[in-house]
């Protein structure tokens, strides 16, 4: 079994072409874990409306979505735990190609192709750039080539290591990957595109995207731990 797990806070906007997606997928054996953070728009509703278990947290800090998934990670029954974020549309062959990925007993995590929902050039230039030094990274096995994550990775092997870091402002799936990365594969598949929301590249201007996580990057590998001086929400 697959299990996704989709933290919120205040989607209404985006959740349910999330959860739509999910409904069209060829592979069926999944479960659905909702995680919300407190909404107060109708984002609750929506999810109650497709009968997915919805857990409720209250924010702890500005920057809690490692918490909120490490949540969502404990009460799956899944061998596989899938990533999402509310904003972002999964083909329907996705699950299909992650539990394919998955029989390799050697893999231990799997990232998928990324592009823009309905971005424009800039911004499909920006992911695919993103999307090649993952390969690279995946290839090579030299995972800090790029801002690796993973959109899932082993239920046992993540649990036994802790999950993701909840001291950090950022870079914490980078921080699971390098850990995970150690003890087996994670491979990047092209098999599919997952399509995710630019929002936020927009909402910080290209260049300072970019230059926000070389900080982040930065301050993770010479500090071990992110400064939130840009006061980032995810």
């Amino acid at each position: 079994m697959i299990s996704v797990i989709i933290p919120t806070l205040n989607e209404e906007k985006t959740l349910e072409k999330c959860l739509m997606s999910i409904e069209a997928q060829s592979y069926r054996d999944y479960e659905v874990i909702i995680i919300d953070g407190g909404s107060s728009d109708d984002t609750l509703d929506i999810a109650e409306r497709y009968g997915h278990r919805i857990l409720r947290l209250l924010q702890r800090k500005p920057h809690d979505v490692g918490f909120a998934r490490n949540f969502g990670a404990l009460h799956t029954h899944g061998e596989i735990l899938a990533f999402i974020d509310a904003d972002t549309i999964l083909p329907s062959r996705c699950l299909s190609v992650l539990n394919k990925c998955f029989q390799n007993p050697e893999v231990i995590g799997v990232m998928c192709r990324v592009l823009p929902l309905e971005g424009n050039s800039i911004e499909k230039v920006l992911f695919e750039c993103d999307n090649n030094m993952k390969k690279i990274s995946s290839k090579t096995g030299i995972l800090w080539l790029s801002y690796f994550s993973c959109i899932s990775y082993r239920r046992e092997p993540f649990i036994k290591m802790g999950g993701f870091r909840e001291d950090l402002n950022a870079c914490e799936d980078y921080d699971i990957a390098l850990r995970l990365g150690k003890h087996g594969k994670l491979v990047f598949t092209d098999d599919v595109t997952i399509y995710m929301s630019p929002r936020r590249l927009r909402d910080w201007t290209y260049t300072g995207y970019v230059l926000r996580y070389l900080g982040y990057l930065f301050q993770y590998h010479a500090l071990d731990h992110i400064n939130n001086f840009h006061n980032a929400i995810r």
